[in-house]
Protein backbone atom coordinates (compact mmCIF):
# COMPACT_ATOMS: atom_id res chain seq x y z
CA UNK A 1 0.00 0.00 0.00
CA UNK A 2 3.15 2.18 -0.39
CA UNK A 3 1.80 3.23 -3.62
CA UNK A 4 -1.24 4.75 -1.77
CA UNK A 5 0.56 6.88 0.72
CA UNK A 6 3.02 7.88 -1.93
CA UNK A 7 0.15 9.15 -4.68
CA UNK A 8 -1.66 10.42 -1.88
CA UNK A 9 1.34 12.45 -1.08
CA UNK A 10 1.77 14.09 -4.38
CA UNK A 11 -1.85 14.61 -4.42
CA UNK A 12 -1.63 16.34 -1.22
CA UNK A 13 1.12 18.24 -1.96
CA UNK A 14 -0.24 19.57 -5.14
CA UNK A 15 -2.93 20.72 -2.94
CA UNK A 16 -0.94 22.08 0.25
CA UNK A 17 1.43 24.31 -2.24
CA UNK A 18 -1.20 25.87 -4.13
CA UNK A 19 -1.80 29.44 -3.05
CA UNK A 20 -4.89 29.65 -0.67
CA UNK A 21 -5.70 30.29 3.02
CA UNK A 22 -3.48 27.52 4.45
CA UNK A 23 -0.03 28.72 2.45
CA UNK A 24 -0.92 32.62 3.12
CA UNK A 25 -1.61 31.92 6.67
CA UNK A 26 1.95 30.82 7.22
CA UNK A 27 3.61 33.25 4.22
CA UNK A 28 1.93 35.97 6.63
CA UNK A 29 3.37 34.29 9.89
CA UNK A 30 7.35 35.62 9.37
CA UNK A 31 9.41 34.70 12.06
CA UNK A 32 7.30 34.40 14.68
CA UNK A 33 6.70 30.65 16.63
CA UNK A 34 6.78 28.99 13.42
CA UNK A 35 6.79 25.59 14.85
CA UNK A 36 3.78 25.85 16.91
CA UNK A 37 1.75 27.79 14.72
CA UNK A 38 1.94 24.98 11.61
CA UNK A 39 1.56 22.35 14.12
CA UNK A 40 -1.42 24.03 15.01
CA UNK A 41 -2.41 25.07 11.44
CA UNK A 42 -2.13 21.40 10.51
CA UNK A 43 -4.03 20.05 13.49
CA UNK A 44 -6.67 22.18 12.87
CA UNK A 45 -6.50 21.11 8.99
CA UNK A 46 -6.41 17.38 9.93
CA UNK A 47 -9.32 17.17 11.71
CA UNK A 48 -11.98 17.93 8.87
CA UNK A 49 -10.05 15.74 6.80
CA UNK A 50 -9.86 13.03 9.13
CA UNK A 51 -13.84 13.13 9.58
CA UNK A 52 -14.67 13.42 6.08
CA UNK A 53 -11.88 10.18 5.69
CA UNK A 54 -13.49 8.01 8.08
CA UNK A 55 -17.00 9.05 6.63
CA UNK A 56 -16.12 8.17 3.24
CA UNK A 57 -14.90 4.93 4.87
CA UNK A 58 -18.25 3.98 6.66
CA UNK A 59 -20.53 4.35 3.58
CA UNK A 60 -19.95 6.98 0.68
CA UNK A 61 -18.40 4.55 -1.87
CA UNK A 62 -21.10 2.33 -1.40
CA UNK A 63 -23.13 5.51 -3.14
CA UNK A 64 -24.68 4.35 -6.94
CA UNK A 65 -22.94 5.41 -9.60
CA UNK A 66 -19.64 5.63 -7.75
CA UNK A 67 -17.67 5.45 -11.04
CA UNK A 68 -19.24 9.00 -12.03
CA UNK A 69 -18.65 11.06 -9.20
CA UNK A 70 -14.93 9.08 -9.53
CA UNK A 71 -15.16 10.44 -12.98
CA UNK A 72 -16.50 13.93 -11.90
CA UNK A 73 -14.04 14.55 -9.61
CA UNK A 74 -11.25 13.35 -11.42
CA UNK A 75 -12.37 16.13 -13.71
CA UNK A 76 -12.17 18.43 -11.57
CA UNK A 77 -8.58 17.69 -10.84
CA UNK A 78 -7.55 18.24 -13.86
CA UNK A 79 -9.61 21.41 -13.89
CA UNK A 80 -8.06 22.94 -10.69
CA UNK A 81 -4.78 21.73 -11.64
CA UNK A 82 -4.92 23.60 -15.05
CA UNK A 83 -5.88 26.83 -12.93
CA UNK A 84 -3.28 26.28 -10.54
CA UNK A 85 -0.48 25.66 -13.15
CA UNK A 86 -2.04 28.58 -15.09
CA UNK A 87 -2.13 31.12 -12.17
CA UNK A 88 0.91 30.16 -10.08
CA UNK A 89 2.35 33.60 -10.33
CA UNK A 90 -0.97 34.96 -8.76
CA UNK A 91 -0.07 34.10 -5.16
CA UNK A 92 -0.32 36.95 -2.61
CA UNK A 93 0.40 36.59 1.15
CA UNK A 94 -1.23 37.65 3.85
CA UNK A 95 -0.38 39.29 7.09
CA UNK A 96 -0.74 38.85 10.49
CA UNK A 97 -0.76 35.84 13.70
CA UNK A 98 -3.02 34.04 15.42
CA UNK A 99 -3.10 32.70 18.94
CA UNK A 100 -5.06 29.80 18.31
CA UNK A 101 -3.67 27.93 15.04
CA UNK A 102 -6.18 24.66 15.82
CA UNK A 103 -8.73 27.20 15.39
CA UNK A 104 -7.70 29.05 12.60
CA UNK A 105 -6.97 25.63 10.45
CA UNK A 106 -10.13 24.48 10.80
CA UNK A 107 -11.56 27.75 9.83
CA UNK A 108 -8.87 28.13 6.90
CA UNK A 109 -10.35 23.86 5.51
CA UNK A 110 -13.88 24.67 6.61
CA UNK A 111 -14.06 28.08 5.10
CA UNK A 112 -12.65 27.09 1.83
CA UNK A 113 -14.72 25.97 -1.06
CA UNK A 114 -12.00 24.72 -2.47
CA UNK A 115 -11.08 21.65 -0.10
CA UNK A 116 -15.19 20.86 -0.23
CA UNK A 117 -15.40 20.74 -3.85
CA UNK A 118 -12.20 18.32 -3.97
CA UNK A 119 -13.13 15.95 -1.30
CA UNK A 120 -16.79 15.60 -2.52
CA UNK A 121 -15.34 15.05 -6.01
CA UNK A 122 -12.19 13.50 -6.18
CA UNK A 123 -11.51 12.61 -2.37
CA UNK A 124 -14.73 10.58 -2.80
CA UNK A 125 -13.88 9.29 -6.26
CA UNK A 126 -10.51 8.20 -5.16
CA UNK A 127 -11.20 6.71 -2.15
CA UNK A 128 -13.55 4.35 -3.79
CA UNK A 129 -11.38 3.21 -6.23
CA UNK A 130 -8.54 2.66 -3.70
CA UNK A 131 -9.98 2.27 -0.35
CA UNK A 132 -7.17 2.68 1.67
CA UNK A 133 -8.49 5.11 4.41
CA UNK A 134 -5.02 5.36 6.79
CA UNK A 135 -2.75 4.94 4.21
CA UNK A 136 -4.44 8.05 2.12
CA UNK A 137 -4.42 9.48 5.22
CA UNK A 138 -0.77 9.47 6.10
CA UNK A 139 -0.10 10.49 3.01
CA UNK A 140 -2.56 13.30 2.10
CA UNK A 141 -1.23 14.45 5.73
CA UNK A 142 2.19 14.20 5.50
CA UNK A 143 2.11 16.41 2.18
CA UNK A 144 0.63 19.31 4.30
CA UNK A 145 3.27 18.71 7.22
CA UNK A 146 6.22 18.95 4.46
CA UNK A 147 5.29 21.77 2.81
CA UNK A 148 3.84 24.09 5.57
CA UNK A 149 6.85 23.35 7.70
CA UNK A 150 9.20 23.90 5.14
CA UNK A 151 7.35 26.99 4.18
CA UNK A 152 7.72 28.66 7.66
CA UNK A 153 11.04 27.47 7.81
CA UNK A 154 11.87 29.20 4.86
CA UNK A 155 9.86 32.44 6.55
CA UNK A 156 11.25 32.09 10.00
CA UNK A 157 14.45 32.55 8.71
CA UNK A 158 14.15 35.94 6.70
CA UNK A 159 15.40 34.48 3.56
CA UNK A 160 14.18 33.80 0.34
CA UNK A 161 14.50 30.24 0.28
CA UNK A 162 11.99 29.08 -2.59
CA UNK A 163 12.54 32.90 -4.51
CA UNK A 164 11.58 32.24 -8.04
CA UNK A 165 11.21 28.75 -7.57
CA UNK A 166 7.83 29.30 -5.45
CA UNK A 167 5.61 29.34 -8.70
CA UNK A 168 7.91 26.71 -9.91
CA UNK A 169 6.61 24.54 -7.09
CA UNK A 170 3.10 25.56 -7.67
CA UNK A 171 3.48 25.08 -11.46
CA UNK A 172 4.60 21.48 -10.75
CA UNK A 173 2.11 20.50 -8.41
CA UNK A 174 -0.61 21.77 -10.59
CA UNK A 175 1.28 19.98 -13.47
CA UNK A 176 0.75 16.67 -11.14
CA UNK A 177 -3.07 17.29 -10.30
CA UNK A 178 -3.64 17.12 -14.05
CA UNK A 179 -1.75 14.18 -14.48
CA UNK A 180 -3.02 12.07 -11.72
CA UNK A 181 -6.75 13.43 -13.17
CA UNK A 182 -5.89 11.91 -16.22
CA UNK A 183 -4.74 8.63 -14.62
CA UNK A 184 -8.08 8.23 -12.90
CA UNK A 185 -10.19 9.11 -16.07
CA UNK A 186 -8.33 6.64 -17.92
CA UNK A 187 -8.56 4.24 -15.03
CA UNK A 188 -11.98 4.40 -14.83
CA UNK A 189 -13.00 4.35 -18.46
CA UNK A 190 -10.90 1.54 -18.98
CA UNK A 191 -11.78 -0.75 -15.92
Amino acid sequence: MIEIVAASFLIGFSGAASPGPMTASVLGLGGRQPGRFVAGLVAGHGIPEAIMVAAIAFGVRDVPHIDLIALLGSGVLVALGTMQFLRAGEAVPTAGETKTPVAFGLACTLGNPYWWVWWLTFGVGFLALHPAFVEFYVGHIGADIVWLGLLAFAVSRGANVLGPHYKKVVQASGLAMILFGLYFILTILFA
